[in-house]
């Protein structure tokens, strides 16, 4: 006998056992020792058991019969390893043993290692040519891998075997399901019923079939007597619950919804679901009963998004936040707030979802977590600028200034400082960070200022000696040598202390010159700003027709990074500077089209191709579609 590693495998009764071949494969089997003296002659396997076939083993090493019997049992008891052993000697023995190569097959289905198992019973459908089991668990194999036809193929062979084999109907039935050749189906899965009206199975699948044909209340009968046969099936209590619906049973049909989501959790649910839990949670929000029926509407988008109203789960979202802040919980309040916003955007906030969000960062600032706290702050004063806020955020915004600060991020970090110096206004070292960050800015006036509030607040305040520094004047003498660039950046600095500059003559003209510049580089969107200050600080200075390609570029920019409403403004401005702008015409047409805005992009379009006749080719299939839309 070859040498045991007991380590790779358990040893079974009243012998040891070799190790299992590698991936169970027959040729990896150890090699046997040739026997001295020959087998016994065939035993009937009726009463021998494990032990008895190991002492036949163990006498006749080279015994085929000894080593298949034993590996069934084995199988039988679920050792797949020490069977598959057996079956790998067994066919080392005799290679077409028909017997050894269908319950490897079958072992090897057990491991679902489905291509092995498929070739094993592809070998043995030959050998034992009359015996329908090996085509039909090679179909059953088949079919697990995806292989539908060749399945089917199988189960001819198996029912051309015997016509009345019921394993191989009811599979065969299924499969035609998959296939949608429900006519066939049901031939198979009738006769598949009579032979075995036990059958749960095949009821389930011929369910189906009466589904399809709507059948309903045959349907039915087939699920009914199905569950009570096999009340563990997915399938019945699935497709019993689409019979549901067509009753607007909803909720019976969401309870066998359930049942069956919790038999198997990973099983295709029928989006038309979705309509039985959405009117669960209709009827619920109706009752004021909100967590349910908002778990209701998140079940039916999960199943069909379009089915759902957005406004409608949003409004119930809504009157859940609106009365978690009644009773002061603002953390639930303004996760339901949030989902709102997702599902509908563009509805104005609510004063209680601000409310609810000022008592969260509140509440996240007395804790220290400032970073969250100024999160929230953000949201708030993006939807209400004027917001009063609690001095507690003070320390937030001088966390947060000091972190933009050790980034390098100076002119954040003098915004965030200056609203913690609002609500803390005797706190110096605030006035101390800010001035060096106004200092790296070279906005020395500001810098100066608030050296001297420090000094005030703390006389006896050690100071770095740069920060007494000023160039308040620096950018009109940089004007006056004609470095416009460098006099913009030291007006933008400057009319932080001193918002007056503005109406220095100087001021425009420097922002329009660097406009110029940037207009030559190419830069348009750098240059629409330059010229944006300089209006705001003329309005009455009148700008040139060219302009307009700036604009019309900044807004094919806009659009790319998904900020329509500006880039309808830019071209709104183009045509304001220059009404022969076909492009501006154009550009704003195509916005209006992907906004379904069809009257105001269709005029759009006609007014390009006024302006412009040689856009009619690229323009006119567009004005037909239009066209198409608004009849």
């Amino acid at each position: 006998m070859p040498r045991f590693r007991r380590h790779r495998r358990p040893r079974l009764a009243r012998a040891p056992q070799p190790p299992a071949a590698r991936e169970g494969r027959a040729e990896d089997a150890p090699k046997l020792r040739v026997a001295r003296k020959s087998h016994p002659p065939h035993v009937t396997e009726g009463g021998l058991g494990i032990p008895q076939w190991t002492d036949l083993i163990k006498e006749f090493p080279d015994y085929t019969q000894a080593y298949v019997e034993r590996g069934v049992l084995l199988y039988k008891t679920g050792r797949y390893d020490n069977a598959i052993y057996d079956f790998n000697v067994a066919l080392k023995l005799d290679p077409r043993n028909p017997k050894a190569l269908f319950h490897r097959g079958l072992t090897l289905l057990a491991f679902k290692r489905l291509k092995e198992a498929a070739a094993d019973f592809k070998r043995c459908v030959p050998i034992d040519s009359s015996n329908p089991e090996p085509c039909y668990y090679c179909a059953q194999t088949l079919s697990m891998m995806g292989g539908i036809d060749q399945a089917l193929e199988y189960l001819d062979k198996a029912l051309m075997r015997k016509p009345d084999h019921v394993g191989s109907l009811s599979l065969r039935g299924d499969l035609r399901v998959r296939k949608k050749d429900y006519d066939a189906a049901l031939q198979d899965l009738n006769r598949a019923v009579e032979l075995d009206p036990q059958n749960a199975g095949a009821l389930a699948s011929r369910a189906q079939v009466h589904l399809v044909k709507g059948n309903y209340g045959r349907a039915m009968d087939d699920l009914s007597l199905s569950l009570q046969l096999d009340p563990n099936q997915a399938s019945p209590y699935h497709d019993r619950g689409l019979i549901s619906m067509r009753k607007q049973d909803y909720d019976g049909a969401i309870a066998d919804l359930e049942k069956a989501l919790s038999i198997e959790k990973s099983y295709p649910v029928d989006p038309r679901y979705a309509e039985a839990y959405l009117h669960r949670a209709r009827r619920a929000a109706g009752a004021g009963q909100l967590d349910r029926a908002i778990e209701d509407y998140k079940a039916a988008r999960s199943l069909n998004p379009e089915a759902v109203p957005a406004g409608e789960q949003a409004d119930c979202h809504r009157r859940r936040a609106r009365a978690a802040v009644e009773r002061g919980a603002c953390e639930p309040a303004v996760g339901d707030y949030e989902t709102a916003e997702s599902l509908e955007p563009g509805v104005p906030p609510e004063p209680a979802y601000v409310e609810a969000l000022y008592h969260r960062a509140a509440a996240r600032a007395r804790q220290g977590a400032h970073d969250a706290a100024l999160g929230d702050l953000d949201r708030i004063l993006r939807i209400r600028p004027d917001h009063e806020l609690d001095p507690v955020f003070g320390p937030s915004f001088g966390h947060r200034g000091n972190l933009l600060f050790g980034e390098g991020k100076y002119k954040e970090a003098i915004e965030s400082l200056t609203w913690a110096i609002t609500m803390v206004p005797a706190e110096a070292s605030y006035r101390e960070l800010r001035a060096i960050c106004y200092s790296q800015l070279q906005d020395h006036d500001h810098a100066a200022a608030d050296i001297e509030t420090v000094l005030r607040l703390r006389p006896d305040a050690k100071l770095d000696p740069a920060l007494l520094a000023s160039f308040g004047h620096r950018g009109r003498a940089r004007m006056g040598r004609g470095d416009f660039v460098g006099a913009v950046s030291d007006f933008e600095m400057a009319v932080q202390s001193d918002p007056g500059i503005k109406k220095d003559p100087a001021y425009v003209k420097a922002y329009l010159a660097r406009c110029e510049a940037y207009l030559k580089q190419g830069k348009p969107e750098q240059a629409l700003a330059d010229l944006e200050r300089a209006l705001a600080a003329n309005p009455l200075l009148k700008v040139s027709p060219y302009m307009s390609g700036a604009y019309c570029a900044r807004a094919q920019a806009r659009v790319g990074r998904g900020k329509i409403d500006l880039a309808l403004k830019d071209l709104d401005k183009a045509i304001q500077i220059d009404p022969a702008c076909a492009e501006a015409y154009a550009l704003r047409g195509a916005i209006n089209r992907d906004r379904m805005d069809y009257a105001d992009a269709l005029a759009d379009f006609k007014k390009a191709v006024e302006i412009e006749p040689q856009r009619t080719p690229a323009l006119k299939p567009e004005i037909d579609k239009l066209k198409a839309s608004l009849k």
